[in-house]
């Protein structure tokens, strides 16, 4: 929770709601043409983030002249995706993080920017400081959620287009979440996956990376990411080991081995395991820029991952992509596409999946 959600709890959000005006609207396509500038405010883990990436192209696609800002946090590594990056569907890409004097900043910023519109997505958690800052941009439309699955929207008196949405009942996946909150909006869907674009440096430094680190270039390469923030979404190293040791004795691969800034304890279990039972596996550890991993990821021929930010930067490329679940649900988190599959504990405790479920799996994507 943020320094400004703890100075607004419930009793002071009751009493801010008595200044604001609350008077939803409804938008007509006259309304929407006028729209020349739009603020997307979405702030929460890099996972959350990715999952609304099909939204922001498709407010790009719908307002293709417009000037589009993006409000997001610097921890996350969010904005890399859109540095040096032709194909990015915003102008600019600003980053607040936390504190009061920031958000007074940020909120100059933007009411500086003069939006038309303002839209915070709130698939994940309702958080007040984004409902704030788009409130305080003064944008004269700010498009949300007014409750998800029956949990009502302590601030959504401050937006002026939201509904009722019953995502879980319905099982709608991340992705198709953010995309019902522009859809009442009268923002058509352009796109409904996860795509990723890379950019000319990124892709000659994984061309280098692999021919360092994988000399043979007729051995494929498999990915491995066996971290996760939370413990409860780790498959334990032991597993991740004994799983690289048959597709190596199957297929004769190298493997690539993603870590992020949560993830060392589990790369480091799983090095030891593997230096120790199977040291004649080839592997080669990366942990660096978000979208340097990214590039590298893209250039693997089956990428296997905990529940994680890294398994949805992955399955935003055209690969096969496997991703592990325990207590998450993978109807709502899992990766999407032909070449993508989600492997479910059945009684939610990720440690329970089958070494053969997942190597099975695996098997059948390699071999198409």
């Amino acid at each position: 929770m943020s320094k400004i959600e703890k100075i607004l709890g419930d009793s002071a959000l009751k009493v801010f709601k008595g200044f604001v005006l609350e008077k939803d609207i409804t938008l007509s396509n006259e309304d929407l043409a006028k729209i020349k500038k739009i603020v997307i405010i979405v702030r929460h883990q890099l996972g959350d983030m990715l999952c609304s990436l099909p939204m922001i192209y498709s407010v790009r696609k719908n307002f293709p002249s417009a000037e589009i800002i993006l409000v997001t946090k610097r921890s996350t590594g969010f904005s890399e995706i859109f540095e040096n990056n032709s194909n990015s569907p915003v102008n600019k890409v600003m980053q607040y993080e936390h504190g009061f004097e920031k958000f007074v900043e940020t909120v100059k910023q933007l009411t500086d920017f003069m939006p038309d519109m303002a839209i915070v997505p709130s698939s994940v958690i309702f958080s007040a400081t984004n409902h704030l800052l788009a409130y305080y941009s003064k944008a004269g439309i700010r498009v949300g959620v007014r409750s998800k699955d029956y949990e009502p929207n302590k601030i959504g008196y401050t937006l002026n287009v939201k509904n009722d949405f019953l995502w879980d009942s319905k099982k709608v996946h991340q992705v198709n979440r953010n995309l019902d909150v522009i859809r009442q909006a009268g923002i058509e869907p352009a796109v409904n996956y996860i795509s990723v674009s890379l950019g000319t440096e990124q892709i000659s430094f994984s061309e280098k990376f692999f021919s360092e680190n994988f000399p043979d270039s007729k051995k494929k390469v498999i990915g491995i990411h066996p971290g996760a923030a939370k413990e409860q979404n780790v498959w334990p190293p032991e597993k991740f080991a004994q799983l690289m040791n048959l597709f190596n004795s199957k297929q004769n691969v190298y493997f690539y081995i993603s870590e992020g800034p949560a993830d060392k304890k589990y790369v480091n279990e799983l090095k030891s395991i593997l230096k120790k039972q199977f040291s004649g596996i080839e592997f080669s550890v990366f942990c660096g820029k978000l979208m340097e991993n990214a590039a590298n990821i893209s250039k693997t021929a089956l990428f296997i991952s905990n529940d994680t930010g890294i398994m949805h930067l992955a399955s935003g490329f055209d690969i096969p992509v496997i991703g592990l679940f325990g207590p998450t649900k993978a109807y709502e988190w899992g990766p999407l596409g032909l070449n993508k599959a989600s492997i479910q504990a059945s009684d939610g405790r990720i440690e329970n999946i089958e070494i053969s479920d997942v190597f099975e799996t695996g098997m059948g994507f390699l071999s198409v």
